[in-house]
């Protein structure tokens, strides 16, 4: 009689379990819209205050984003050499550069050189303008042939703030500050595709949306072209699979998300394995029309979607041959940073061949993948136990995920089952591509990658692949999660993780907040 009580005692506990987990499904999915409203306001905000935050000219070649942007609203055409640093630029990169990035503040209080050129003491004053002014001369804009869509993007915005009298270091700021629109875009399209691909699916539709407006990777805190590529490819996604949902009129979303697969390509090169979700788009929307017996009337558009991929990438390639003398446009940057080409047979002994180097390349990837590469005091802004923390629920959510697509056999939600194939070959062969681009070069005494360190681990080039990847991730976090979601809603880890990123990033980056030539120290004076 007891255990009998006990088991009813259980099953009761189970159901109010059960029945406080469809509440909070109910509630995500009545109050979505205000939810999803919150979150973008969030995301606007912290992409904006930390832009303010952080210095101007950042490591990151900033200078040269910001120096390529003013060109192209210049009207710039790239030509066959790296141009000079003008000197205009040369001027704002001598005065306001922060050397609070590699140096540190005690150092640069002790010499009176914390603070921007014009604060600095009569005596120091002219002496280091023109020892920086000189040094800035001199240097080339190793940016000014990549390729073109967010400078051409930067250009107008610049132009505007100019319009609308800003000027100098306010200037600068300017451009920074559409990072912040720019990403809330990205989060509010993110939304957009989990509510279409994944209707049912309560849990994502809130959480990958506040996932990625936490998401602490701090290249959308500078000037920098890579901003631009999560919005593209997760557009391009969603006129994808609306193109590929049965019974939409996807004429229009399958050209329009084609041709802006060839504009993400236009913005990174790294966003080249977009070109595979494009195919298995096309190749849904030929079945489709085999099934339906309609080949010839689907024919031109898949033609004109195809066209519309590949020509305007196509074009710019064809001009950097013609004009600069390589494909990619790469050529007088590689030469300028001394980089040069090893024989085939020493690329087969490159290091990430190796166990050591592998798990290195992989282990740095992800770290760098969710905090960035930006130095402080001439050290990275981390915490390990954050960096561990990132590494360890990666991996393992990967595999998660990998084991459940594996094991998904449900056939009612098809376009469900594409976009996590689609997800994780985004990912992986972005991974691969990093790799690839490693082996070929010898980098000789650059800094980054190194003849020690030969890897590309700079997750801000696959950073096209953050929804993506915030798929993977939560929908491996949701699979482990199934056998206790009875009891605890996946929700409330989820906001335990949403607090640690955020807490861990304002501890990682609180001492930016002090700087006397960040937007805010400026704007004082």
């Amino acid at each position: 009689m007891d255990s009998a009580n006990h088991g009813i005692q259980e099953g009761a506990a189970t159901a109010r379990a059960a029945e406080f987990g469809d509440r909070i499904d109910m509630f995500l999915r009545s109050q979505r819209t205000l939810i999803i409203a919150a979150i973008c306001g969030y995301a606007f905000l912290r992409i904006l205050i930390f832009s303010a935050a952080f210095p101007l000219f950042n490591p990151l070649d900033e200078q040269d984003h910001f120096e390529t942007v003013e060109r192209y609203a210049h009207g710039y055409v790239p030509g066959s050499e790296l141009p000079q640093t003008g000197p205009e630029m040369a001027r704002l990169f001598a005065v306001y550069s922060s050397p609070e990035y590699l140096i540190s503040r005690q150092r640069l209080r002790a010499v009176g050189m914390d603070v921007p050129v014009t604060q600095m003491p009569v005596e120091l004053k002219d002496s280091q303008y023109q020892k920086r002014f000189g040094y800035w001369s001199m240097e080339r804009d190793t940016e000014a042939q990549s390729p073109p869509v967010y400078y051409i993007v930067a250009g107008g915005w610049y132009k505007l703030g100019a319009m609308l009298g800003a000027k100098d270091w306010a200037l600068a700021y300017w451009v920074r500050f559409l990072n912040a629109g720019v990403y809330v875009f990205f989060v509010w399209i993110s939304f957009l595709f989990v509510e279409r691909v994944y209707p049912d699916r309560d849990f994502l539709g809130v959480g990958i949306p506040a996932f990625l407006a936490v998401f602490p990777q701090d290249v959308f805190f500078g000037i920098n072209r890579d901003i631009l590529s999560p919005l593209l490819v997760a557009l391009a996604l969603l006129l994808l699979f609306d193109a590929m949902r049965e019974g939409v009129s996807s004429y229009f979303d399958l050209i329009a998300g084609a041709f802006l697969v060839g504009i993400a390509f236009l913005t990174d090169v790294s966003n080249c394995v977009l070109f595979g979700a494009l195919a298995v788009a096309l190749c849904v929307v030929v079945k489709r029309a085999v099934r339906k017996g309609a080949v010839q009337k689907e024919f031109a558009m898949i033609l004109a979607a195809a066209i519309a991929a590949v020509v305007p990438p196509a074009l710019w390639v064809a001009r950097n041959r013609l004009v600069i003398g390589d494909l990619t446009g790469l050529k007088a940057k590689i030469a300028y940073l001394g980089w040069t080409v090893k024989p085939w047979s020493e690329m087969w002994q490159h290091p990430i061949f190796s166990l050591h180097g592998s798990a290195y390349f992989l282990q740095e990837l992800i770290k760098k993948y969710w905090r960035g590469e930006s130095l402080w005091e001439g050290r990275a802004m981390q915490w390990s136990v954050a960096d561990g923390f990132y590494v360890i629920s990666s991996f393992l959510l990967l595999a998660a995920f990998a084991t459940y697509l594996a094991k998904w056999s449900t056939p009612e939600n098809r376009l469900s089952r594409i976009s996590g194939r689609v997800s994780l070959y985004l990912f992986v062969a972005s991974v691969l591509f990093l790799a690839t681009i490693s082996l070929p070069f010898d980098f000789h005494r650059c800094f980054y990658p190194s003849h020690e360190l030969p890897y590309f681990v700079s997750g801000r080039i696959i950073c096209g692949t953050l929804l993506p990847f915030a798929l993977i991730y939560l929908s491996g976090f949701e699979y482990l999660w199934r056998p206790v979601r009875s009891y605890v809603h996946p929700v409330i880890p989820l906001a335990v993780f949403l607090i640690f990123v955020t807490c861990s990033e304002m501890l990682i980056r609180r001492d930016v907040f002090h700087s006397a030539f960040n937007f805010f120290s400026l704007l004082g004076n």
